[in-house]
């Protein structure tokens, strides 16, 4: 787990540092570069919790033992999932929470089942765990090829699978029917990262309870806007949260973060809102750069858009910086087909929006 983090805080150090270049690089403060690689959220107001976790840490005595329960956010967790405490374990991040799934599942050794393309901390949770990683391609429209898929399961016989939905990097959620017949259908453990779900049509976390061989990671971090002081949890049968809570402590998640996710928990209301009204907000974006020449505009289930480029992207990504806006290319993922022509940029409020749409007009005017 410590290299997990070693790498996320080097991921983020390098986002720092590419921020710092552009903004030297074309004479603008770091407050004007307007990062939309992330998948972060940026519509939420941060005052939105900044103010109540205020007056929450300023009723503390900070020299007594901390006053919080840690098994209550177990019971909050259950009333707003809507199944039993005994199939919820929480933890701090997502990533956390699969390592440490894939961790009681797995040994040595065993074969992991993972898509492509997916997220990269899942081949770097199976390096470290030292596991056979296998892969299956989306199709072409980047779904889950079912039958394909299947075969893989037959013939390399994993221990687990883990995969996205709604999915990273290619903004979709798969077919629930496709999943659940795929839990009745194999006895491999299925992992599923619902980081964005909140974005998208379904849970399949009302649906653990039914298999032996399903679980659910969430998480606090996205459509909530609680990335720097987040807390995710994991929705599974009640041995594999037994063997969970038998190897890893509860106590380690961070105070300050169970006071963020408690306030979300109790009025989750305020939030669904805002929600909602980003959803409205994707889609008029959406319908906005469909009427563009040269973008192909994937359907999104998640606060970003996964899009195609009619040609290699690497100038309109140069052109954006040089207007302050960085997007995510993706390079860097070798097995991802016409990788050179994708692109992914994540949505905001209005303003972030807008700002994107007009410098994306008038860029394709010039390249096109």
């Amino acid at each position: 787990m410590l290299s997990n983090r070693i790498s996320t805080t080097k991921h983020a150090m390098e986002r720092q540092k590419r921020k710092q270049e552009i903004a030297e690089k074309y004479n603008f403060s770091l407050d004007q570069i307007l990062d939309l690689s992330t998948g972060d959220n940026l519509f939420i107001p941060p005052s939105m919790i900044q103010k109540t976790l205020i007056k929450e840490i300023q009723a503390i005595d900070l020299r007594e033992s901390y006053p919080i329960d840690y098994y209550s956010i177990i019971e909050e967790i259950s009333r707003f999932v809507g199944v039993q405490t005994s199939h919820i374990y929480p933890g701090l991040t997502h990533g956390q929470l699969i390592q440490r799934l894939v961790s009681v599942i797995t040994k040595v050794e065993d074969t992991v089942l993972l898509l492509n393309p997916d997220k990269g901390i899942y081949y770097q949770i199976a390096t470290n765990n030292k596991l056979n990683i296998q892969t299956v391609d989306l199709t072409d429209n980047f779904e889950l090829d079912f039958e394909a898929l299947l075969l893989k399961i037959k013939e390399i016989k994993p221990k687990a699978i883990i995969f996205s939905s709604p999915h990273y990097p290619t903004a979709n959620q798969f077919q629930e029917n496709e999943i659940l017949t795929l839990a009745k259908e194999i006895e491999t453990q299925i992992i599923i990262d619902e980081s964005y779900v909140e974005f998208g049509k379904y849970t399949l976390s009302n649906q653990v309870q039914f298999f032996d061989n399903l679980s659910v990671v969430r998480s606090f971090s996205k459509a909530w806007g609680l990335g720097a002081i987040s807390c995710g949890y994991v929705v599974s049968n009640p041995e594999l949260i037994n063997n969970l809570k038998e190897n890893f402590l509860i106590e380690e998640i961070p105070p300050i973060h169970l006071l963020a996710t408690n306030y979300v928990l109790r009025t989750p209301y305020k939030f669904f809102e805002l929600i909602n009204s980003f959803i409205t907000e994707r889609k008029r974006v959406i319908e906005h750069l469909r009427m563009l020449k040269g973008l192909k505009i994937y359907r999104s289930d998640t606060n970003f858009l996964f899009i195609k480029f009619k040609q290699d992207v690497k100038e309109l990504y140069n052109q954006l910086c040089s207007k302050g806006i960085i997007i995510q290319t993706f390079e860097k993922y070798r097995q991802f087909k016409d990788r050179e022509k994708y692109f992914l940029v994540t949505l905001g409020d209005v303003s972030i929006n807008d700002r994107f749409i007009l410098a994306i007009i008038e860029l394709l005017e010039s390249i096109l």
